[in-house]
């Protein structure tokens, strides 16, 4: 599996997130900036990842960002209402 760094790499990126996503669990201002901050880097990450496989597509790039809003506005959702 030659992408094993850049799937690392998401992993520590992910890794890094819901800790703070825990670590701030007293303050939902930060918990939600946190989820968009995630978002926003896992389709950063998508993008670089299949730019550098020479695969990028616009419909790449729109799945990856349609999973992304999917999970804020879960999470987002989930937070509100606890």
């Amino acid at each position: 599996m030659k992408d094993i760094k850049h799937y690392l790499a998401l992993a520590a990126i992910l890794s890094v997130g819901l800790g703070l996503f825990f670590l701030f669990n007293y303050n939902r201002g930060a918990q939600i900036g946190i989820v968009v901050i995630l978002a926003t880097l896992y389709v950063g990450w998508g993008a670089i990842h299949h730019s550098l496989k020479k695969e990028f597509h616009l419909r790449i790039l729109v799945e990856y960002l349609l999973v992304a809003i999917l999970a804020s506005v879960l999470v987002i959702f989930l937070l509100i209402r606890s």
